[in-house]
């Protein structure tokens, strides 16, 4: 029996033992989990051993970091070339740090059916909910099923399956880091949407985040290390090179974000000067083409 139909792929580096219980609270509703293993230490495998005892959990162990697109595709090639998973309409996809509800696919998908042009939807995501900051998820009170957005951060996003099949997988060039962004323009220049459902709420943890305040406001600090800062910048102008014909609004607004986020780091964040190098670095690589993996 298919459960809702949807299987996920969760991706895992050096996961501490909160993946247990993230897994084992995705997997409890979905037909199966396939976790991706990007080249952990030792001792965090042990924690993945104990998830492989779970009868619908399946994981694939790569000797090194092969980077998160190249680990989801992985994971949805695996959906693809196995039969018994054939009736699956729905692939979520999943950091190692965010944990569900036990309805959490019964309720996205509901959310779906009561949207309806359902055949211009690629993609739903939750309404996730920074783990770091204590906010409160039972605040949530939004009657709209579903509200469309530009662009939605990859974990715990469904996405049909014949929309990879159709627009192709995860940029794996990016390595990591815009990747989520770059998918989800590449599906609206196909004619799709891309598509929130603010009922649904998702415990999610993202970067390092602080809370400062600035000029009387709240302002969050993610604290990502320099080499995130690295990939974020060389693969958002890529992502903005690849679409400034038809997402000039967007961009727009990223840029303006990303200057936002420009002035966190030079205030309140660590090893300032190695994440500016590094964003140079970025701009650099940017400039003269260069993708995949970078050494530092």
């Amino acid at each position: 029996m298919v459960k809702n139909k949807v299987a996920a792929i969760m991706v895992t580096y050096n996961p501490d033992a909160d993946v247990i219980e993230n897994a084992t609270s995705i997997s409890h509703s979905c037909e199966r989990l396939i976790i991706i293993d990007n080249g952990s230490s030792s001792d965090s495998k042990e924690y993945l051993k104990e998830l492989d005892k779970q009868p619908n959990i399946v994981t694939t162990y790569n000797e090194n970091n092969m980077g998160l697109g190249h680990a989801l595709n992985q994971g949805i090639t695996y959906i693809f070339n196995s039969q018994d998973l054939s009736e699956i309409e729905w692939i979520a996809t999943f950091d190692q740090d965010s944990k569900v509800d036990k309805d959490y696919f019964s309720k996205m998908l509901a959310s779906y059916e009561a949207h309806s042009n359902k055949e211009e939807v690629a993609m739903l995501a939750p309404n996730w909910v920074e783990k770091k900051l204590d906010q409160d998820i039972s605040s949530v009170n939004n009657k709209k099923p579903l509200e469309e957005q530009i662009t939605v951060i990859t974990s715990g996003s469904l996405v049909k399956r014949k929309v990879f099949k159709e627009i192709g997988l995860f940029e794996e060039d990016y390595f990591i880091d815009f990747l989520d962004h770059e998918f989800c323009l590449r599906a609206r220049s196909h004619g799709y949407k891309i598509f929130m459902s603010p009922q649904v709420s998702m415990v999610h943890n993202l970067g390092n985040t602080k809370q400062h305040k600035l000029l009387n406001s709240n302002v969050l600090a993610s604290n990502h290390n320099y080499i995130r800062r690295y990939y974020m910048t060389r693969n958002r102008l890529y992502t903005y090179k690849k679409y400034f014909g038809t997402e000039k609004q967007w961009i727009k607004q990223d840029f303006i974000t990303t200057a936002k986020d420009f002035i966190v780091i030079l205030l309140f964040e660590k090893d300032r000067g190695k994440k500016l190098s590094s964003m140079l670095k970025g701009v650099f690589d940017a400039a003269i083409g260069k993708k995949g993996p970078r050494k530092f």
